[in-house]
């Protein structure tokens, strides 16, 4: 295969040659989609005593789909700007409370426009946002307008990154299957949490330092669209189960 067709054809998984289609016509974005997230974050914050519509400062669309590098896996990333401040002078404590309400909505919602599903955040407008397309749903026009570049990406450094922790993943899965002690599933469910935390560690590093296109974001982005990420939150539920289970293991911890 020729270098350069090597390397298109590598790129094309990770880069598009267009904004997502069923989103964007040139650089307009659909209507009934942005008229419709509107609404959910209108409905999102109604019943909230904290928070006035008029408090809100911009709801933005960032991430994969206000970008080139969308995939069948993208969330539609949907930022919703506030002043901690101004909910309380203890902008951590206002933190925690809006990530427990995001989540807890995140859970109950199973909202999706053209089979990519809903994400809220909550973000404060003070907090640094580094993105490479920016758009505002809320006054529908761009902040940051992304630039089609398409980067040079060597696609075995990308699979050797995430081949690693999928082989971790393997065999805390297999030690799972051949233990039946408590403190042995304790073990197993630490060392699931540290491996989920070293990818996202790996993640954040990799869009500090080199970007969206970064071999380690990239890694991360192949583990949650083949569900390595997926099982491994799967693991460490099911590890916790197994931990305080009164049925099987009831005798063993004392139960």
């Amino acid at each position: 295969m020729p270098v350069k067709f090597k390397q298109f054809f590598e790129q094309k998984n990770y880069y598009n040659d267009t904004l997502h289609p069923k989103f964007w016509t040139d650089d307009n974005f659909n209507e009934e989609v942005l008229n419709s997230i509107i609404e959910i974050v209108d409905e999102f914050i109604k019943d909230d005593d904290h928070i006035t519509p008029e408090m809100i400062e911009d709801i933005q669309l960032t991430g994969s789909l206000a970008n080139f590098n969308y995939s069948d896996h993208s969330d539609v990333d949907v930022h919703i700007l506030l002043d901690f401040a101004n909910i309380n002078k203890d902008e951590s404590i206002v933190k925690r409370a809006l990530d427990g309400k995001r989540f807890i909505w995140n859970l109950r919602h199973d909202i999706e426009f053209n089979n990519h599903e809903v994400e809220l955040y909550f973000q404060d407008i003070h907090e640094p946002h580094v993105a490479s397309g920016l758009f505002s749903l809320q006054d529908n026009r761009w902040i940051k307008k992304p630039v089609h570049d398409p980067p040079e990406i060597d696609h075995r450094d990308v699979q050797k990154k995430a081949s690693g922790f999928k082989k971790e993943l393997d065999l805390l899965e297999e030690a799972l299957d051949n233990i039946s002690d408590a403190k042995e599933f304790a073990l197993i469910n630490k060392r699931a949490k540290k491996l989920k935390d070293k990818i996202m560690r790996m993640r954040q590093q990799g869009l500090v330092s080199k970007g969206e296109f970064s071999i380690e974001n990239l890694a991360f982005k192949t583990l949650r669209n083949d569900e390595t990420i997926s099982k491994l939150n799967d693991l460490i539920i099911k590890s916790y189960d197994l931990m305080f289970s009164k049925d099987e293991l009831g005798e063993k911890i004392g139960l």
